[in-house]
């Protein structure tokens, strides 16, 4: 009986929260984007075991000032992140990734984690927002190879989802010679 008065409020804070999100964005059936989304690489290598950062710059490309909702947390709460290596395959999930892509586990979670996630900010017309986002916080990254990198996010202006350009990036294994090369220059 208690999981179940637990699950109802949380899906009540959850509805709260949507309409908020809602009310700050206010899609408008049939509209053009308001946003775009690019994503550069920070670092020109990347060894396992080190973070892998990106660049992600929002743009808002309309004629007028719009408001975007910002989920407190870093950076990675602001994007979907889409990941998958040269072959296809989705790498490991790290366990705030996994409750940042919604499978959180419901007996875990405390009303309190619900509350005040975040926030309305005005971009204005041709402004944009830049942000680091550490890739590693979301996906574990155990085997040298070519990943392709992408994030989404709805549009506040026709709740259409805004996809980024797709980056690559090769991450090297710790005795690759690039690195070392790079080790020796510091």
């Amino acid at each position: 009986m208690r999981f179940a008065i637990e699950a109802i409020a949380l899906a009540t804070v959850l509805a709260a929260g949507q309409i908020c999100a809602a009310e700050c964005t206010q899609p408008t059936p049939g509209a053009k984007s308001a946003l775009s989304i690019e994503v550069y690489r920070v670092q020109r290598n990347v060894t396992l075991g080190s973070s892998l950062m990106l660049k992600v710059r929002m743009t808002n490309i309309s004629r007028h000032d719009i408001s975007v909702w910002m989920e407190n947390g870093g950076s990675e709460n602001q994007y979907e992140v889409e990941v998958r290596s040269q072959k296809g395959s989705l790498p490991a999930v790290t366990k705030y990734g996994e409750t940042r892509n919604r499978h959180a586990h419901l007996e875990v979670m405390r009303l309190q984690d619900l509350v005040d996630t975040g926030s309305c900010v005005t971009l204005g017309s041709g402004k944009s927002i830049v942000q680091q986002v550490n890739i590693s916080e979301l996906y574990v990254f155990d085997a040298a190879g070519k990943y392709l990198i992408r994030v989404q996010r709805p549009d506040p202006q026709s709740a259409r989802m805004v996809k980024s350009n797709v980056v690559r990036v090769s991450i090297s294994p710790r005795d690759h010679p690039n690195v070392r090369l790079a080790q020796d220059r510091e």
